[in-house]
């Protein structure tokens, strides 16, 4: 099982676009109004390095979006710091950070607006804004222009949402949920454009998803949370050169390995995890491959679990 270890900061080069040490966020019960806040976040511990697309990933529940509203200052903070770009923000501090763009889990825009009356507010509050671009996103999306957004779909509202921030050309892109709410080949399509974009000097994109699917080729860096810790985080690459995914018959699982990761049964399979200097032990039966994005996730959510949840381990990095 994963073992408990110090919140150190992964080491990579240049400086990172976002750091978060120890972070904690409190949040009003919405049934109990009048009892104590919720722990959403508790000593929360990741970085964004520049140029990279990290991922921050978990549970339904696990502090995700409280997160990253944190880290673009759309909620106060209790406890830890947050630096963006280079700038410490306060635990009160309530405006965006320069360089900063953020597309919520679910854009919420007045129901007479159109895309153009959205370009006009962004212009007048943000310090650039590319129209052009703009325009250009949602054409290349099919999202009407002159639509009010309560005819839009939502995948149309969340292209216009994307559309917004990129105009502002951002040093740092925040996306909650991206892919929830598009199509297949219109989610191939943004991560694409996505992928492009960070082809620009320095430029990092962070978001949380529950949607693996084709995230080899996308994510850089992989952060996992679980209870509001962080439980795993590192280099998508050196992550998946340290662990092996182990399947076999299931039977006999103590003779498999003296320590699995998020092992499941299913089908007469046993599946899991295991550490890459612990595979030579293991019997010609067993089938290692290499792990994906997906293996990595699910294997070590299951595995800091409950009753496991109070363990973590951080992953080499």
């Amino acid at each position: 099982m994963p073992s408990e270890q110090e919140h150190a900061l992964p080491e990579g080069p240049g400086t990172p676009s976002a750091t978060v040490q120890g972070l904690a966020v409190h949040l009003p019960s919405r049934e109990r109004p009048y009892a104590a806040p919720l722990q959403a976040v508790r000593d929360l511990t990741f970085t964004v390095p520049a140029g990279q697309v990290t991922a921050i990933v978990g549970a339904n529940g696990a502090g995700k979006t409280t997160a990253l509203r944190a880290l673009s200052s759309a909620l106060p903070f209790a406890a830890g710091s947050i630096e963006v770009l280079g700038t410490a923000l306060g635990p009160a501090t309530v405006a965006l950070p320069a360089g900063v763009a953020l597309v919520p889990d679910a854009p919420a825009y007045p129901a007479r607006w159109t895309a153009r009356h959205l370009a006009r507010a962004h212009a007048a509050t943000a310090s650039q804004f590319d129209h052009p671009r703009f325009s250009t996103h949602l054409t290349a999306h099919r999202v009407p222009e002159r639509r009010p957004v309560r005819e839009l779909s939502r995948g149309q509202l969340t292209q216009l949402a994307i559309a917004a921030a990129l105009a502002q050309d951002p040093h740092l892109l925040i996306l909650d949920e991206p892919f929830a709410r598009l199509d297949p080949l219109a989610r191939t399509d943004l991560v694409d454009e996505l992928r492009s974009l960070m082809a620009q000097d320095g430029r990092s994109i962070l978001l949380a998803t529950h949607d693996l699917e084709g995230m080899d080729r996308f994510v850089d860096h992989l952060v996992v949370i679980a209870q509001g810790r962080t439980v795993l985080e590192g280099e998508v690459e050196r992550l998946r050169d340290e662990f092996l995914l182990l399947e076999r018959a299931a039977g006999n699982e103590d003779a498999v390995a003296p320590d699995l990761i998020g092992a499941v049964t299913t089908g007469g399979t046993l599946r899991a995890l295991v550490h890459l200097e612990e595979a030579a032990g293991l019997p010609p039966a067993a089938d290692l491959r290499r792990p994906g994005v997906h293996d990595l996730v699910t294997h070590w959510l299951r595995a800091v679990s409950p009753p496991a949840a109070t363990t973590s381990r951080r992953g080499a990095a």
